[in-house]
This record gives C-alpha cells, sequence and structure tokens, in this order.
C-alpha cells in the first residue's frame, strides 16, 4: 500500500519559516498538455503573494501559458505578463486575450517597463530559469518603493519517498526546497516564505503525460523521451504496482518566497 499524502484539495494553515535537445528554452516546443496538466495554485498560496499590498499592479514575470495570471486576476488586481517563449504566449493568448502579454525575459523588464510600474514582480515557477543578479538588478528599477519580488513554485512534495523517487524517474529539475533561501541582491530584504501543502487527484495515465510537460522531457532526443517514459512506467507498475486506470493522490506544496525592496 503506498502512502500517498494529503487528500486533494487540502492545504494546511500557512506556516512561516523563515530547451530542447539541441539546447535553448525548451517550452518553445510545449503543447497544450502544459496548460492542462500542470497544476493551478492553491488560493492561500496566492493570497500570500498578495498580502498586505492594497490594489497592486503586478507583473507575472515568465508567465508561461497564464497559470499564476489567471489566479491574480481573479482576485481583481492589475496583472500584466512576461514570457519570453512563443509557443507559451500562444496558449496565454488563447485563454487570456484581456491580460496585457509583453515578449522578453526577466533580465528586460527595466527596458520594457518605467521606473516604479510595479508593486510586485512575480515568478511563479520560472525564478530557477534566470540569471539572478541581473533580474534583481531590472526588478528594483521598475518596483515601487515598499514593492516586493515574489518566487513561488509547486513542488511535487518530495518528502513522501515515493515521490521522491516519482520526481528523479521523471527528472524533475524543478524540486526546491523550504530550507533552500534564495540568494537576491542587496536591493532585496531576506526573502521569507509561507508553505502550503496539498493534494491533486488524477489517473496514473496522466502521470505519463505530465513527465512530458517537464524540461528534461522537451528537451530529449525521440530516443531519450523513450527512454524515460519507459522508466516511468517500470517505476508506476512494476515498482508501485499501480495501473493506469485508477487514480492516485500527488501531493503537492506550494512555496512562496516573498523579498521586499530593503529600505
Amino acid at each position: 500500500m503506498v502512502d500517498l499524502g494529503p487528500p486533494p484539495g487540502s492545504i494546511t494553515d500557512r506556516q512561516q519559516v523563515g530547451g530542447t535537445a539541441s539546447g535553448g528554452n525548451p517550452y518553445t516546443l510545449a503543447g497544450t498538455d502544459y496548460e492542462r496538466y500542470r497544476p493551478t495554485y492553491p488560493p492561500l498560496a496566492v493570497d500570500a503573494a498578495l498580502s498586505g499590498l492594497k490594489n497592486p499592479k503586478t507583473l507575472d514575470v515568465g508567465a508561461g501559458s497564464g497559470k499564476f495570471t489567471r489566479a491574480l486576476a481573479a482576485r481583481g488586481v492589475t496583472v500584466s505578463a512576461l514570457e519570453p517563449a512563443a509557443a507559451m504566449r500562444e496558449m496565454f493568448r488563447e485563454s487570456l486575450p484581456q491580460i496585457p502579454l509583453y515578449e522578453g525575459k526577466a533580465e528586460d523588464v527595466a527596458e520594457l517597463f518605467a521606473p516604479k510600474t510595479f508593486d510586485a514582480l512575480c515568478f511563479a515557477q520560472s525564478w530557477h530559469w534566470v540569471d539572478k543578479e541581473a533580474a534583481c538588478a531590472a526588478a528594483l528599477k521598475v518596483l515601487q518603493p515598499g514593492g516586493r519580488l515574489v518566487i513561488i513554485y509547486n513542488q511535487m512534495n518530495v518528502s513522501f519517498p515515493w515521490v521522491k523517487r516519482l520526481s528523479r524517474v521523471m527528472r524533475s529539475g524543478d524540486v526546491h526546497h523550504p530550507d533552500r533561501i534564495p540568494q537576491l541582491g542587496k536591493g532585496f530584504a531576506k526573502p521569507e516564505l509561507s508553505l502550503f501543502q496539498w493534494g491533486i487527484s488524477l489517473p496514473v495515465a496522466a502521470l505519463f503525460t505530465l513527465a512530458k510537460t517537464r524540461s528534461s522531457y522537451l528537451r530529449a532526443s525521440a530516443s531519450g523521451k523513450r527512454h524515460l517514459q519507459t522508466n516511468l512506467r517500470s517505476y508506476l507498475c512494476d515498482d508501485l504496482g499501480l495501473n493506469p486506470e485508477q487514480s492516485v493522490t500527488l501531493p503537492y506544496y506550494t512555496l512562496v518566497w516573498i523579498a521586499p525592496v530593503a529600505n
């Protein structure tokens, strides 16, 4: 019997603790599976990102298909989005045509926007892709006094041994641990973390598609892709004894790091 973690939709109370095979951006090859199978963000995590801000102007940096942008817009805040990958921008425009969307990277924000334009720059699933020093320097130029840089990760909860192994089989590079504080420049205060634990119920078969949304898969050659899926099938079906038709609860946690502009 596999311990599959917390029930779907459950979230703990807020806890304050603290591309391609030839290179390039792998998400230029992303298809609709990313939008369909990557999880959304729990409401309490979105609330944490915006806590203490009144009518904030926000920029979702590395917005992808718009999952976090959509959560921000649902809160009624003024939000714009920035995304470098053409395939992601296409998905974004299909679902969020009303949201201003810009082509570019985190390091470009000072060139794209006027000084002191935003109250918050949010990096949902994207901070590990940026040049940290350049991104921080650019962010400081476009943030208001009292503004913040927010780093958000939806992470499979690798404190469960079977999920830790799953993340390795999937070659999930985005394993971000709560005890690893993001290193920012001198212009920001030390980031503080809000941590939320939850779970999502999905068919075992969906895990094979979820694996295809990972950068390691998108970067791989055709033979590499087949190898990754074969290893995943061996782990899920042979080692864990699961079948593709049954459902499991995949445990997640969401990390929300908030770093205010230093006084």
